[in-house]
């Protein structure tokens, strides 16, 4: 199993990973590893950006499992919470690029600590 610290942002940065929406994203991350079978570690985010730790085995694809959380979390959001598709003109939640660090086993802990406790550390709670 590979393990990768993934990050994307919001749809032109916009701060929209507060509150309810935030709670909710993390919620829908989880649901989607479940049932996509991908191994979650780790989810945490800031106002306009997520960060993932996932664990892939050989046979799936990197780019298939971002594809997945930031595609069906984007539409289950704006089903959701309706007045967000207007207040961002678009049909997309997420940018379209996002990045990725393979992980190694010596640091996987390090990089879900960070992931997880990023909001306190920087005092925005």
């Amino acid at each position: 199993m590979k393990y990768y610290h993934v990050w994307f942002q919001t749809k032109f940065k916009k701060f929209m990973l507060v509150d309810i929406i935030d709670s909710r994203i993390h919620e829908l991350f989880k649901q989607i590893s479940e049932e996509k079978d991908i191994r979650l570690v780790a989810s945490g985010s800031m106002p306009d950006h997520a960060h993932l730790l996932v664990g892939l085995e050989n046979n799936q694809d990197l780019s298939w499992a971002v594809k997945l959380f930031k595609g069906i979390s984007s539409r289950k959001i704006f089903q959701e919470f309706i007045m967000l598709k207007q207040d961002f003109r678009t049909n997309n939640f997420w940018a379209r690029k996002y990045g990725a660090k393979e992980v190694a086993a010596e640091g996987l802990q390090a990089t879900a600590d960070y992931i997880r406790n990023q909001k306190k550390d920087l005092h925005i709670i």
